[in-house]
């Protein structure tokens, strides 16, 4: 979400309110080049912008750029990118594996692009969850690497993939419910945003 900064504002402040950390806000917010300097009236934009997250114990995300393994397409379907390194990257691979045998095309779900919406919805937290937003206020918070509500979730899951605090099945529903809605994770809008150059908004 786009917040308009007060006059008295402090980025330590605002981190603290919404939930986040300051370096977090830093890389959101590619014009700010002096974390101690922010101007009244400018917008800053919070990371997750609807579907904000509360970190739980993560001082910053992990690392989502590079990589080396190739994802393979399936079904003639073309390769879509690297998987990204470390933690989040083995667990977007075993999501799109298990996507990709229940007849989810590879073309379909870049795994460059679901690392980008779970660095900007949890950080890739497992355990993060949105108290504040309108969907908490309505009893359904968003959760997990890929922040979806319950009812969401449960739309959208695998059987045998029923914890939307697991990884993996937050991925799986994540990535369907993005398919199902803009035919393909690429054509998310926050993933349309960060490639046009206007930021990132919560999907």
């Amino acid at each position: 979400m786009d917040y308009k900064i007060k006059s008295g504002d402090t980025l330590s402040a605002l981190a603290k309110r919404f939930n986040t950390d300051v370096d977090s806000l830093v890389k959101a917010n590619p014009n700010i080049t002096n974390k101690d300097l922010i101007y009244a009236d400018a917008n800053l934009n919070v990371p997750g912008s609807k579907d904000e997250f509360q970190a739980q114990g993560v001082a910053k995300g992990p690392d989502l750029t590079g990589g080396a393994q190739g994802a393979q397409g399936a079904q003639g379907s073309q390769p879509v990118g690297d998987v990204p390194p470390g933690q989040v990257g083995d667990w977007i691979k075993q999501a799109m594996d298990i996507l990709k045998a229940n007849g989810v095309p590879a073309d379909k779900m870049n795994p460059q692009d679901i690392a980008k919406i779970i660095e900007h919805e949890s950080s890739g937290n497992p355990n993060a969850i949105n108290n504040w937003d309108s969907n908490a206020q309505k009893g359904t918070p968003s959760i997990g690497l890929m922040q979806t509500i319950q009812p969401t979730f449960d739309a959208y899951k695998l059987p045998g993939h029923d914890n939307i605090r697991n990884p993996v099945d937050n991925i799986i529903a994540g990535v369907r419910y993005s398919i199902e809605r803009y035919g393909s994770v690429s054509n998310v809008p926050g993933i349309q945003g960060l490639n046009s150059g206007s930021g990132y908004v919560g999907y």
